[in-house]
């Protein structure tokens, strides 16, 4: 076969020609002009980065007949030897298949003699991680003490893996993955030389799969073309790689904005009559949308892989999003990447990926929420009304609103303008240096907090925890709460743990209560006290049916009597 891949045809043959290594190559320049070279060397990093092509042209440089500025001449008969694998001077090992105590052995007797032309004998040791124990044992000693005439040059993509001991004896050099622009480079050169017409986009998408590997993009170079010819456009290319289309995963971000659940399974039913694999597309999914987050956060787009035309894209849309919303959406789908694969059902969970991020809540709303509820709580726990405006009204004009409607009673009823419902406040008197409260709104308040309490005790102790969620407050009578028990037992733990009950009322009512307990049907109790306070029954409402508790949060719907 006359025809050669585009890997081997474009194989860089000097150190000039390697891309994306500068450090490697510079630092291997200067070694030959000082006339320090190593006895062994390490090459590590990703596949397909140049680790095995620099260790061909270091061989060729301390061998060469007639180097040019300490670089191969690439003519002489040593380093046509060694281009074309003939040389007996150089030898390459695969790690892999050569991994054993006995090939070491071999290669340690080997080492004893003197090159047959070249300068130096070179051993190149490809994947050399792949090595026995015994086989690195066996090696060290000649690795310390080689004779002046071998060097060894060790590849790996796994240098972890290499004992401590072998890489102490060598000089090692760390090959980085490549930059895409540097990719895009090449391979624009190779497609001028070659004579094929490509488009950015092409380039762009190809540089990217390859990952940092300028072999995979050579690779795939090759596929598209013998795919689309001499003329390759973006659309060709994304057929030849089923690669999955950028437009696809800003449906999902417009679905997401619109709360349209209906695109998302439309999205999921195109999924799967393209062929793409939905791992893939979540893969790309958190791509995405960490583009989004880099662009929210730096107001920049510089730090993200893809076109100027979907910079700019992201740099429009970010607009729409607030950086707790991406890492909301970023948490939903890098879960589902992870579980999705070992799913027995792969299309529905990705709809439900979709459905749910369709109807995530923005978290502007919660945090507004959540400030509503912490004001609310502060106003009661200080007996503080003076509320905010409501609808354009001044603050005289809410006042006098409220004083209009207090009542004579000591409990006092005032509607809450920011919140748009009525609550009845405990408001602290004082008497003769003592505190006073309204016994009634501070047994109300103790009831709708009493499962929280419950669920706070189980940190505290699970047995007490577990009383709570038996008993409930009776009633409050001359500063004593009377707790109802269904049954001795948990009476006992209740008293045990009484500073925990005590701190618990302190915080909700605002004052210390005696505290006794009494045995009861709880279950009775609480059904006849929810029937009768129509706070309570409205929270059980909302307890036991989400659409009910839906409806009232987002559409401030009232219960009718």
């Amino acid at each position: 076969m006359s025809y050669l891949v585009t890997a081997r045809k474009w194989r860089p043959t000097k150190f000039a020609e390697v891309v994306g290594q500068e450090h490697v190559t510079a630092t291997l320049l200067n070694s030959l002009k000082l006339g320090r070279i190593a006895h062994a060397y390490i090459f590590a990093g990703p596949r397909g980065v140049g680790k095995t092509t620099v260790a061909r042209i270091l061989a060729k440089a301390i061998n060469c007949l007639n180097p040019q500025n300490y670089e191969p001449c690439n003519e002489c008969e040593m380093c046509l030897e060694i281009s074309n694998g003939r040389s007996i001077d150089v030898l390459e090992i695969d790690g892999a298949s050569n991994r054993g105590i006995d090939e070491v052995r071999d290669l340690r007797e080997s080492v004893r003699y003197t090159p047959t032309k070249a300068k130096y004998k070179v051993y190149i040791i490809d994947e050399v991680h792949m090595l026995t124990k015994e086989a690195f044992n066996a090696l060290l000693k000649t690795l310390e003490e080689p004779p002046p005439h071998i060097l060894f040059i060790f590849a790996t993509t796994e240098p972890h893996r290499v004992p401590p001991t072998i890489l102490s004896r060598c000089q090692r050099f760390d090959f980085r993955r490549i930059e895409i622009n540097k990719i895009i480079e090449r391979l624009k050169l190779i497609s001028q030389q070659d004579k094929i017409e490509i488009d950015d986009d092409s380039l762009f998408t190809i540089a990217k799969k390859a990952n940092g590997s300028l072999r995979d993009a050579l690779s795939i170079f090759d596929q598209v073309v013998s795919f689309c010819g001499e003329k390759i456009k973006f659309e060709d290319v994304s057929k030849a790689l089923n690669i999955i289309d950028q437009e696809i995963f800003f449906k999902v971000t417009d679905l997401v904005k619109n709360k349209n659940i209906k695109a998302g399974f439309e999205l999921v039913d195109e999924i799967v009559k393209l062929g793409y694999d939905f791992q893939e597309f979540l893969s790309g999914l958190s791509e995405h949308l960490r583009n989004f987050l880099v662009v929210k956060t730096t107001n920049s787009s510089e730090l993200i892989e893809a076109t100027e035309y979907y910079k700019n894209r992201y740099l429009n849309e970010s607009k729409s999003f607030n950086e707790a919303d991406i890492l909301r959406m970023l948490k939903i789908v890098n879960e589902a990447e992870m579980t999705i694969k070992w799913s027995p059902q792969p299309r529905l969970k990705l709809e439900m990926v979709l459905t749910q991020l369709a109807t995530l809540d923005s978290t502007v709303k919660i945090q507004e929420l959540i400030s509503k509820i912490e004001d609310l709580e502060r106003r009661i726990n200080s007996g503080n009304f003076n509320f905010p405006p409501k609808g354009g009204q001044s603050s005289d004009e809410v006042v006098n609103q409220q004083k209009e409607k207090t009542t004579s009673q000591q409990g006092i009823i005032l509607e809450d303008p920011l919140y748009g419902y009525e609550l009845k406040p405990i408001k602290p008197q004082t008497s003769q240096g003592q505190l006073k409260i309204d016994e009634q709104t501070a047994l109300n308040l103790l009831r709708q907090k009493w499962d929280e309490i419950a669920k706070e005790a189980q940190q505290y102790n699970l047995n007490l925890a577990s009383s709570l969620k038996l008993s409930y407050p009776i009633e409050i009578k001359e500063k004593r709460l009377n707790i109802g028990v269904a049954g001795e037992i948990y009476s006992d733990w209740i008293k045990k743990n009484i500073k925990f009950i005590h701190q618990k009322v302190k915080e909700i009512c605002g004052v210390e209560l005696e505290i006794k307990t009494s045995i009861c049907d709880i279950e009775k109790f609480k059904e006849d006290v929810v029937n009768i306070n129509p706070e309570l029954k409205l929270k059980k409402l909302m307890d036991e049916s989400p659409i009910v508790k839906s409806i009232i949060e987002n559409l401030g719907a009232k219960p009718i009597d």
